[in-house]
């Protein structure tokens, strides 16, 4: 359905009259007063109003937008710099004005006022028909308040952006509120823990507010890229509007079954020549894809376009190109290519349908239950070859066959299929360990010698491949990959990439530690690769959830061949740590046997989401992994025998 469509069926036009919970110029002695925010004290600047106030218009909706902000120290005088981005498009779907904005200081006890000039604020044309409104404030001091607020209209009334309550800054106030029209339905979907737990909702006839106070800022958290799929938000679509004709007051749904929404998503792929009943291949590739097997078939089909085509551009679910465009530019975006390899697959009589998903990151943690278009930004393909259910994602340029990009791997999507269109659940299993193994003995020169072997599979294993692969593209040594020690030398490299073959990649390479020389005693980490010698965790606090991914185990086993002279001193005691849970687990385990020491130890993340209120047990447990990693086996020379 295109976006646009519901501007020419409005009946009722809705007026409210607008009232701010704040105005420019007006503050309260506490505002005036602050100068640290009680629950993040080291906060640069704070939000101390943000409210937004929607009402519809003929064929718009208005909304008006306030913000009030403080100047807390000299590092928060970044934030005087205001963009706020926009889609204008050709049609100008979206516009702002009424833009006024202004600084205040304080000296004693009086307020002085500058306000932003006309220069101060100015459009800048972004790409793909976005703008973006900057706002350059004046004279900004520590202990400035800094205000502005603006009108924007949307033409787009089936899909209602609402709000977002938290900002990069800590916020005391964020309140969003709507007058709807009673001619238009809506469904409210709002997300976020503290919206869960603590918004404040009133409903007074068609007006709606709801109001979220001490907000703690959206920072980057150690593994969590994916932060807005939590944040404090609400946002709206339309599900029903009335209408009057010869039969009376009606009502029509908008989107209202999945069957509905997929069947409108199947007739745009189809308007641009993705669903065809004559052969792609044939017709168009001139090649031959045919396999033994359908395995082989998708395998040969998804090769050809990964290394005949480049894939640029946003991954989205709406193509720019039709199907004979994207076959003669060879150039596309990864939705593009999906379905044009859906379509090879369907000409070679493989079933396959495309798959809507809200990737990781795009805003959404869970899939709401109901037809919500705007909750799905990507695509899966799903075949199923020799009578086995594969996903396939073409989004990767250097990934192998079956290999589906990691925000993809989410819980559920829209399974397309014409009139049958359907939630299904997404389950990618795979085997992305890692296993790494050591033997550390003495060269004919004295030099301590660690050989290593690092068997990587699936996504560690691509991971490391996309780096090697950056490192020699520099033209630099794979030394890179490691931290720097002084008296360490990483040399005799070896890559073995059998990604494609066996599902894995193979780094063998020699570790050297050049400084103990005649040394009576001899220190050094026997498990010195793992991804977790470090913590990664040492804030105070944690907003969202740890999410390590997927599940994995790191696996270390070193051996140490004891040299000629000498005996073993110490080592690491047997150990084992986890958590509530048991969403991670750390066993480590020493044998002394003759004249070596092999030491094995496990690392397992059973459960890679694990939620915040775990933060403080998961940070301990880090800790002692971190600190177990790091202890050293220690050799001494033996004494020699006192002469008689």
């Amino acid at each position: 359905m295109n976006k646009t469509l519901l501007t020419l069926i409005l009946i009722l036009i809705s007026r409210i009259t607008f009232s701010q919970i704040a105005k420019l110029g007006e503050f309260s002695d506490s505002e005036i007063s602050l100068t640290e925010v009680a629950f993040e004290p080291d906060a640069s600047a704070v939000i101390l109003v943000s409210y937004g106030n929607s009402k519809f218009l003929p064929g718009l909706l208005e909304t008006t937008y306030f913000i009030r902000m403080k100047v807390l120290s000299e590092a928060g005088k970044a934030n005087a710099d205001i963009r706020i981005r926009y889609y204008a498009g050709d049609q100008r779907m979206e516009d702002i004005s009424g833009v006024k904005a202004q600084t205040t200081n304080f000296a004693n006890g009086n307020a002085e006022t500058v306000k932003v000039s006309k220069d101060g604020i100015f459009e800048v044309d972004l790409d793909g028909g976005y703008k973006e409104l900057r706002i350059s404030f004046p004279n900004v001091q520590v202990g400035s308040i800094i205000e502005y607020q603006y009108k924007k209209v949307d033409k787009n009334l089936t899909f209602i952006d609402g709000w977002t309550f938290q900002n990069t800054l800590p916020t005391l106030y964020s309140q969003y509120g709507i007058k709807m029209n009673p001619n238009l339905e809506y469904r409210t979907m709002g997300q976020g823990q503290n919206f869960a737990s603590s918004v404040e909702k009133t409903h007074e006839f068609d007006n709606y507010t709801w109001t979220l106070k001490d907000l703690h800022s959206l920072k980057e958290e150690p593994f969590m890229k994916n932060y807005r799929d939590y944040v404090d938000r609400i946002e709206f679509q339309l599900a029903q509007y009335r209408t009057s004709g010869d039969m009376g007051i009606q009502w029509k749904d908008v989107l209202n079954t999945w069957e509905v929404l997929g069947d409108e998503v199947i007739s745009h792929y189809t308007q641009k020549g993705f669903y065809r009943n004559n052969p792609i291949t044939k017709e168009f590739l001139d090649v031959d894809l045919k396999g033994a097997t359908q395995l082989e078939t998708a395998q040969k089909a998804y090769y050809y376009l990964r290394n005949n085509f480049r894939v640029e551009g946003d991954d989205w679910i709406y193509p720019q190109q039709n199907l004979n465009q994207l076959l003669k530019s060879k150039v596309g975006t990864p939705g593009e290519l999906m379905l044009a390899l859906m379509g090879v697959l369907k000409s070679e009589g493989i079933p396959c349908e495309p798959v809507l998903i809200g990737s990781k990151g795009y805003g959404r943690s869970d899939l709401v239950p109901f037809p919500f278009l705007n909750q799905f930004d990507e695509i899966l393909l799903l075949a199923v070859l020799d009578g086995k259910p594969q996903y396939l994602d073409l989004s990767q340029p250097d990934a192998p066959f079956g290999y589906v990009d990691l925000d993809k791997h989410v819980k559920g999507g829209l399974y397309l299929q014409e009139d049958q269109s359907k939630l299904i659940p997404i389950d990618i299993q795979h085997n992305s360990n890692s296993q790494y193994f050591g033997r550390v003995e003495m060269n004919e020169e004295g030099q301590l010698i660690m050989t290593n072997s690092h068997r990587n599979y699936r996504y560690r294993g691509l991971s490391l491949a996309q780096e090697i692969s950056g490192i020699e593209k520099r033209k630099e040594s794979l030394e890179e990959l490691f931290d720097k020690e002084d008296g360490v030398v990483f040399e005799n490299f070896e890559v073995n990439n059998l990604l494609e073959e066996k599902d894995f990649l193979v780094m063998s390479f020699d570790t050297k530690f050049t400084d103990f020389g005649a040394n009576e005693m001899i220190l050094f980490n026997p498990l010195k690769f793992s991804s977790f010698s470090e913590n990664p965790f040492t804030q105070e606090y944690r907003m969202f959830p740890v999410d390590f991914g997927y599940a994995f185990t790191e696996t270390y086993n070193t051996v140490v061949n004891i040299p000629e002279g000498y005996e073993l001193d110490d080592y690491p005691l047997e150990a084992g740590y986890t958590i509530n849970g048991e969403y991670v687990l750390f066993i480590y385990s020493p044998f002394v046997v003759n004249n070596g020491l092999t030491i094995s130890a496990k690392f397992v993340v059973n459960n890679p989401l694990i939620p915040a209120s775990e933060y403080e047990n998961l940070k301990y447990f880090m800790e002692s992994v971190a600190s177990k990693l790091s202890e050293p086996v220690i050799l001494k020379k033996k004494s020699s025998p006192s002469p008689n």
